[in-house]
């Protein structure tokens, strides 16, 4: 038996996925939540943030989940960026528990299994890869920048950008953020370690994707991230010089 069939459901959980012109990944995704999401929650919602995707994403994911209303497909009407995709998930939840993880299939839904028994302990469980599944430059860089945010915000946890995060809603919604960019997540996890709350973090497996083009390694999405980092760090140093 699965560790799915196993746990304990959540009351009430929301689950959102950004997406960006995935539209070949997004019937598995879909049928992958309807069959898994049901086992992990007595009460939930699905929530596809579509970020003014140019392919036919959206379109794809109305029709697949009309007269559905577990479903709701909310978009931007331009690319706004993965932060700000991060942001609408947030305001838009209405259940206790938020999770979200992309909507690339790199990760397997079902894990989320292995992260409620931690519920009871943890208002904030986080995956980390324990294999990263993508080439050597994305790796790279990604090691680059979780150094640079380190060196700025000394978060420390394994992977500050995994996709794959369980987080009690109101939590999310009581912190302001300013950054709109790849870094965010991080953001987040910082905002949170400064209330003092404590995270679970757990090893979840990552896959090669298998359709669409990453924009993670875009030197555009990188540069925002480092800049918006940058500015959230001397904003904060600021206040509190200026407090002292």
């Amino acid at each position: 038996m699965d560790i799915v069939s196993k746990v304990k459901p959540l009351e009430s959980l929301t689950v959102f996925f950004p997406i960006y012109n995935e539209a070949e990944s997004i019937p598995l995704l879909i049928d992958s939540a309807n069959k898994i999401i049901p086992k992990l929650a007595k009460d939930y919602e699905l929530l596809i943030i579509d970020d003014g995707s140019s392919d036919a994403s959206k379109q794809i994911a109305e029709e697949l989940t009309q007269g559905n209303a577990r479903w709701r497909i909310i978009s931007h009407p331009k690319n706004l960026g993965y932060g700000e995709v991060l942001k609408t998930g947030i305001k838009e939840a209405s259940k206790d528990w938020l999770f979200f993880t992309d909507g690339d299939l790199q990760f397997n839904l079902a894990e989320l299994g292995d992260f409620l028994p931690y519920t009871s302990d943890y208002q904030v469980v986080i995956g980390y890869r324990k294999n990263r599944a993508e080439g050597w430059r994305r790796s790279f860089n990604t090691r680059l920048f979780k150094l640079y945010i380190d060196l700025l915000f000394r978060l420390h946890v394994k992977d500050i950008d995994c996709a794959f995060k369980l987080i009690k809603t109101d939590l999310l919604k009581s912190l302001t953020l300013n950054s709109g960019s790849a870094f965010t997540s991080s953001e987040i996890l910082y905002r949170l370690k400064k209330k003092k709350i404590k995270f679970k973090e757990l090893p979840v497996n990552h896959y090669p994707r298998r359709y669409g083009q990453p924009t993670g390694a875009n030197l555009q999405v990188i540069i925002k991230a480092c800049y918006e980092a940058l500015i959230t760090y001397l904003s904060i140093k600021f206040k509190r010089n200026s407090t002292n």
